[in-house]
């Protein structure tokens, strides 16, 4: 959720969605139900956006939980994809990495597992792909004996 200085003066209802971490069907249910505001309407185009002052107050419903009808209104977890690759981070990034495999016996040190990381995963690793078959992967290609 974008914080209220990211605010624009107007945007369309997929922004306003978007912004409220929300997919555009949900975001309408909701609206229908009374939980957030209608948007206004632009008399010439007859298309629905949002003014600051309404972005501002589906924001702290969002926050707050209490809908625009002053009803209590649940909100679930983002589904979206908030995976980051793993090769763009930072090199705390691998320490987790780094860790398991010493665990394990393998004298490693960052750039060799980066290395690794590029070689057998050239699309990139996502931060929740780091479990048993990344490690495995990793381990096999630093013990030749398996």
């Amino acid at each position: 959720m974008l914080p209220d200085n990211d605010l624009k003066a107007i945007c369309s209802v997929t922004e306003m969605a978007k912004k409220l971490d929300l997919s555009r069907a949900r975001f309408y249910q909701l609206q229908k139900m009374g939980a957030f505001p209608k948007p206004v309407y632009c008399p010439r185009t007859k298309r629905p956006f949002y003014p600051l002052d309404l972005q501002k107050k589906c924001i702290d419903i969002r926050k707050t939980g209490i809908g625009y009808n002053d009803q209590p209104v649940l909100f679930y977890a983002s589904r979206k994809d908030t995976s980051v690759k793993l090769q763009n981070q930072s090199d705390h990034q691998y320490e987790e990495l780094i860790g398991i495999l010493r665990q394990m016996g393998l004298n490693v040190s960052l750039k060799k597992v980066k290395n690794a990381v590029k070689s057998l995963y050239p699309e990139g690793l996502t931060r929740s792909s780091v479990e048993g078959p990344v490690i495995r992967d990793l381990f096999r290609y630093f013990d030749q004996r398996v």
